[in-house]
């Protein structure tokens, strides 16, 4: 009975230990997905309406940027 109770307390930390990765990896994802999105709608909006400049796509990629640093901001600080 022990040695059950051994190997659940071994899980429980391994998972504990294992959980903030996942937690910024998706976060990792997230950043990577919004400035893809923020890219290609950029484009889309600047052929849209015929502009020679990519106003459309820098802004919203520096959108992205800035909203995925918030994001990570955010969620370090409530870590602590």
């Amino acid at each position: 009975m022990g040695k059950e109770a051994e190997n659940k307390d071994a899980e429980r930390e391994r998972q504990r230990n294992i959980k903030p990765y996942m937690k910024y990896s998706g976060l990792a994802f997230q950043m990577i997905g919004a400035m893809v999105l923020a890219a290609w709608l950029g484009m889309k909006l600047d052929a849209y309406f015929g502009n020679k400049n990519p106003w459309f796509t820098i802004l919203l990629l520096v959108v992205a940027v800035v909203a995925s640093m918030v994001l990570v901001i955010v969620s370090l600080n409530k870590k602590q």
